[in-house]
C-alpha cells in the first residue's frame, strides 16, 4: 500500500506508545519520525480486528485528498430515518434517529453495527445504512450544498455581479437560499423561489447545509412544539370574524380591519394562505379577494393596477408598492404587509423603503 494512503495513521496499538512484537518493543514518540516496522504486522493488524470495539481502519486507509470526510459518514437509507441504538443490535433502547442523509462522525466498528456520533446523538446504526470514506466524499460533492442566509433588512438580487446590475427581486433579512456555485468578485449566485440571480456577499451569510441526527428528547420537544402552534392557529381562525360581503360597501376601512385580523401569522415565500404562509404580494392578493376584487400574483404586475395615487392622497386600503414589496396602507404613516420569514405579517413603518407607486383599487 502507498504511503500516502497510510498517512502514518495506522494507530493500532497506543498502550503508552509501544507496538509489541514477538521479541521486539518499539516505542514511538509523537515527535518522532519512524518507519513501521514490516515483521509482524500482519498479527498487530488481526488482534485489531479481533478486538470487541474496533478502529475503522478501512477509513483510516484512504487517500489523503479524503480530506474531512476521512472519519466522516452520512445516512444512506431508503426509509426516512434509521435509530441510533445505545448497544450493537436491535433490542437497545434507542437514542435517536439518524434521517436520510444526515452526517455523523465515525467512533468505531462493532459487528455489523458503527459507532457514530452526531448533533446531540451518540449511539449505534447499522454499518450497511451509511456511506464512509470515499463515497462520503462523493455524496458530499453531489449532495451538500451552500446555503446564504440574509445579513441585511432587504438585500437586492441583480442580473449581474455588480451594483450597476439590474435589480430583478428582493430578500429579506434571516431568509435562506441555495447557493448555486462559487462566488465572482464577492457575488454569489443564489436561487430564489424561480429566479437565478447574484446577490453581495457581504450581505450574506454562506454555509453548508450539512443535517444531523435528531435526539429523542429534541424530536419531543418539536412534536410537541408543532402540536401547539398547529391549536394556536386553529383557534386564532376560530375567533376570527370573517365577513362574506364587505363591510361599508367595500371601503379601504373594512380592507384594513379584514387584512389586521391575520397579524402574526408566518410569512412562506410564494404563500397565498393568510392564515398558513404567504409572502408580501400574496398577502395583498388574498386579502382583496375576500372582497372580490381580482389582483396579479406579484409585486411588478400590481404596479399596474387601478389609479395611481399621490402619497398626500394615500387612504387606508391602498397599495403601497416598492422595489419588490407590497404592503397595505394603514393611514399615519403605517402599512400591514407580510414582511419576511422572522417577522411573519406585521404592521411597519410605510416609509421604511422608497416608494415606486401607490394604487386604488376601491
Amino acid at each position: 500500500m502507498k504511503q500516502k494512503y497510510m498517512k502514518q495513521k495506522l494507530v493500532v496499538a497506543a498502550l503508552a506508545g509501544t507496538i509489541v512484537i514477538p521479541g521486539k518493543a518499539f516505542t514511538v514518540h509523537a515527535a518522532d519520525d519512524y518507519v513501521l516496522p514490516t515483521a509482524g504486522i500482519e498479527t498487530v493488524l488481526e488482534q485489531c480486528y479481533q478486538s470487541s470495539v474496533q478502529h475503522p481502519i478501512e477509513l483510516y486507509l484512504v487517500p489523503t485528498e479524503q480530506g474531512e470526510y476521512s472519519n466522516r459518514a452520512f445516512a444512506n437509507i431508503e426509509e426516512e430515518y434509521v435509530y441510533v441504538r445505545s448497544a450493537p443490535n436491535t433490542e437497545s433502547d434507542w437514542t435517536g434517529k439518524l434521517y436520510s442523509g444526515n452526517i455523523a462522525t465515525v467512533l468505531g466498528v462493532e459487528g455489523d453495527y458503527t459507532q457514530v456520533t452526531s448533533g446531540n446523538v451518540t449511539g449505534y446504526v447499522p454499518t450497511a445504512d451509511l456511506l464512509t470514506g470515499g463515497a462520503a466524499k462523493e455524496y458530499a460533492v453531489n449532495q451538500v450544498k451552500e446555503t446564504a442566509t440574509v445579513t441585511a433588512t432587504v438585500l437586492n438580487v441583480r442580473d449581474g455581479q455588480s451594483t450597476d446590475a439590474n435589480i430583478i427581486t428582493q430578500i429579506n433579512y434571516n431568509e435562506k437560499y441555495a447557493v448555486l456555485g462559487e462566488p465572482i468578485n464577492g457575488w454569489y449566485p443564489i436561487q430564489v423561489g424561480n429566479i437565478s440571480g447574484w446577490s453581495c456577499g457581504d450581505y450574506l451569510e454562506v454555509a453548508d447545509n450539512l443535517s444531523y441526527a435528531e435526539s429523542k428528547e429534541e424530536e419531543a420537544a418539536r412534536i410537541a412544539k408543532e402540536e401547539a402552534d398547529k391549536n394556536a392557529v386553529e383557534e386564532t381562525a376560530a375567533v376570527q370574524t370573517v365577513q362574506t360581503t364587505p363591510a361599508a360597501s367595500g371601503s379601504g376601512q373594512a380592507i384594513i380591519d379584514y387584512a389586521c385580523q391575520f397579524v402574526g401569522n408566518p410569512y412562506v415565500w410564494g404563500g397565498t394562505s393568510l392564515t398558513d404562509g404567504c409572502d408580501c404580494s400574496g398577502f395583498v392578493q388574498s386579502v382583496y379577494a375576500h372582497f372580490g376584487v381580482s389582483l396579479p400574483r406579484t409585486t411588478w404586475d400590481m404596479e399596474n393596477v387601478g389609479t395611481a395615487i399621490s402619497a398626500d392622497a394615500a387612504m387606508p386600503g391602498d397599495i403601497f408598492l416598492y422595489d419588490g414589496h407590497v404592503g397595505l396602507y394603514m393611514g399615519d404613516g403605517t402599512i400591514v404587509n407580510a414582511m419576511n420569514e422572522t417577522y411573519g405579517i406585521v404592521v411597519s413603518d410605510a416609509l421604511f423603503s422608497s416608494l415606486v407607486t401607490i394604487r386604488r383599487v376601491i
